[in-house]
């Protein structure tokens, strides 16, 4: 039974946080963290994961998002994260944060950013499924085919931060 819920609760989007600024007034809806991919490699012990969550403050969306790999070292203005959709468009999003490095984690590097979605992105996602995830850094960049149950959680997460 308890197999059972951990299958049944595992990929559960939930909300983290709703609540309206008190100088502002703007409503701040975002939800829990959520891992897009996490691949595993037994043999190095290294792990390729990218974690993020849907915030959403007013109209504007943010996908705050934690990324680890053994290639990235820096972010700069070219670097982001491209989703290819089940319609074969793409939405390209670039990160927030340059000019900074990653953490040092086991044999790679970890790092945390943040990137704006724009509202016409913000609908395309809304109505599709992302097929295929690349993350763009200074000097590269690591291309992901996401696992069929992992193609509608972006889309998830957004319409539950609308529904709030």
């Amino acid at each position: 039974m308890f197999a059972c819920m951990i299958a049944t609760t595992s990929f559960a989007q939930k909300i983290k946080k709703s609540e309206v600024d008190k100088f502002t007034k703007t409503k701040l809806v975002e939800t829990s963290m959520e891992s897009l991919y996490s691949v595993n490699f037994m043999a190095s012990g290294f792990i390729y994961k990218f974690d993020f969550c849907i915030r959403k403050s007013g109209d504007s969306y943010v996908m705050p998002a934690n990324i680890l790999m053994k290639e990235i070292e820096k972010y700069d203005e070219n670097s982001g994260v491209t989703f290819l959709l089940d319609n074969d468009d793409t939405v390209v999003l670039k990160t927030n944060f340059t000019g900074v490095g990653g953490s040092k984690f086991g044999n790679g590097y970890f790092f945390e950013t943040s990137f704006s979605i724009s509202n016409a992105d913000v609908q395309k996602l809304r109505e599709h499924k992302i097929t295929n995830v690349r993350v763009s850094y200074l000097g590269g960049h690591y291309d992901r085919e996401l696992k069929s149950k992992k193609q509608e959680l972006v889309m998830k997460c957004i319409q539950l931060v609308d529904k709030e």
